[in-house]
């Protein structure tokens, strides 16, 4: 991101209301309602927790519930982080990517996306449904066709929900320039693997 500038601040915790410590305590349970959020970002969306408390309910589904092998979850999220310049997602998930067990390769295959001679035909496949998703916000039939060989529908429909997903939260947080909050450690990644 060129400007660094937070453009939603803070909530400061002189206004932290009930509804924003409800708000912490989504994704970081009870004790988060006194401690505050570990994360910049859950202050930045408790300015509206009215919003933010229901779309972090469907994240949570998307990060602990899906029925996506880890490895798919994150080759998606970094090929629309990546693609979507999301500086915030992408070094987010290049760490939880390679805790999940993504190599190099892999990573610096998404940024190449389809084009990149490491993927196999599934795999191309996959970084090719973000393209789509994010260039037409459809689905080719040949590629539905394709992917429905390796997903049931109740996969399919994680598939396209976190690509959608990412899609619009890497515009909402390019848009808010939410900080990245990999700490030293997306320092090293930023490093190693760049930034979109």
């Amino acid at each position: 991101m060129a400007n660094d500038t937070r453009r939603i601040p803070l909530l400061p915790e002189s206004e932290w209301t009930e509804k924003a410590r409800d708000l912490f305590a989504v994704l970081e349970g009870p004790e988060a309602r006194e401690r505050g959020p570990r994360y910049d970002i859950i202050l930045q969306l408790a300015q509206n927790p009215e919003l933010t408390i229901p779309f972090l309910e469907y994240n949570k589904h998307l990060m602990f519930h899906s029925s996506l092998s880890h490895r798919v979850r994150e080759l998606v999220t970094l090929a629309v982080a990546w693609s979507c310049k999301s500086e915030y997602e992408w070094l987010s998930h290049v760490r939880d990517g390679l805790r999940v067990g993504l190599t190099d390769e892999d990573i610096e295959a998404v940024k190449l996306g389809a084009a990149s001679p490491h993927w196999d035909d599934f795999h191309r496949d996959l970084m090719l449904l973000v393209d789509e998703m994010r260039d037409s916000y459809d689905i080719s039939d040949a590629l539905w066709t394709r992917l429905s060989a390796h997903f049931n529908p109740r996969e399919m429909m994680d598939l396209i929900f976190t690509i959608g997903n990412y899609i619009m939260f890497s515009s909402v947080l390019n848009g808010i320039r939410a900080k990245p909050e990999a700490g030293a450690e997306g320092e090293a990644l930023a490093e190693k693997y760049g930034r979109p």
